[in-house]
């Protein structure tokens, strides 16, 4: 974890500079997400007057979203103006939201929140823009998502360099995330995961789906020299005999789905 602080000491552990900015409409992962958020929202007994989407990423998860007959005004915020499509959605930084408190009935995030480093004090800003009874729903990348790939990055670091690099980012627990939801004020936080696992033929598959999903890594702290081949070859070869299958590596994608309303 790096040493760096911003001003207000919290640890800049993502160097946010580097995020990529692309729409997610082609990823289907995103859209399958939306359907069960969709779902989640009709299985309430309330409509939603004010929504807005804090992150957007996909067009496609927005406009199913918005097709749940659920919310009556929906908005978004986004990173870059290009993920965008109305006048009225927000671009901005969801580390400073630019919402007034009490102004929402329902905010939710697509994994739009994990490349936070104040994750606490977003919550809290996510929490003080919502209105009395409203809701928060919001998926992570849970804790064990791209582990086998991590081990053998780490296997191969060590073998070959003498030394471990972090070259993947922590990811969210469970109990961490109820945690942080209570912290913020949130009433009777839920949690829960659904795990998922990819198929992939070799190590530059895995990678490519990683840079495909804008997942890589951009730790402060993380290792910024060239990486040689022989390391990836190293890890690839650890991943066949660890973590394979029928010819093929198994890496598990662990999504975890939080919600929790304001009183």
């Amino acid at each position: 974890m790096s040493n760096y602080k911003t001003k207000n000491s919290i640890p800049i552990i993502f160097d946010r500079k580097k995020i990529l900015y692309k729409n997610f409409d082609k990823i289907k992962l995103y859209k399958n997400i939306a359907h069960e958020i969709s779902q989640r929202l009709n299985e309430t007994t309330f409509s939603y007057n004010y929504g807005i989407e804090i992150n957007s990423k996909s067009n496609e998860a927005h406009s199913i979203i918005n097709k749940s007959n659920k919310i009556n005004n929906l908005y978004r915020t986004s990173l870059h103006s290009k993920n965008l499509t109305k006048n009225l959605d927000i671009v901005c930084d969801e580390e400073l939201l630019p919402l007034k408190n009490n102004g929402f009935n329902l905010i939710f995030s697509i994994l739009g929140l994990n490349l936070i480093n104040d994750l606490p004090g977003t919550l809290k800003q996510i929490h003080d823009a919502l209105k009395p009874n409203g809701l928060f729903i919001a998926t992570f990348w849970g804790q064990g998502t791209l582990i086998p790939l991590s081990e053998s990055l780490a296997y191969a670091d060590e073998k070959i360099l003498g030394g471990l690099y972090q070259r993947t980012y922590p990811f969210c627990d469970i109990k961490t995330l109820g945690n942080l939801m209570q912290r913020a004020g949130f009433n009777n936080p839920v949690a829960d995961v659904e795990k998922i696992i990819y198929s992939y033929k070799n190590i530059i598959e895995i990678i490519y789906d990683i840079r495909r999903l804008s997942e890589k890594n951009i730790l402060s702290a993380r290792k910024k020299s060239f990486t040689p081949k022989s390391i990836f070859k190293e890890a690839e070869k650890y991943l066949y005999s660890k973590h394979s299958e029928n010819s093929e590596i198994k890496i598990p994608y662990n999504i975890v789905f939080v919600s929790g309303w304001k009183k």
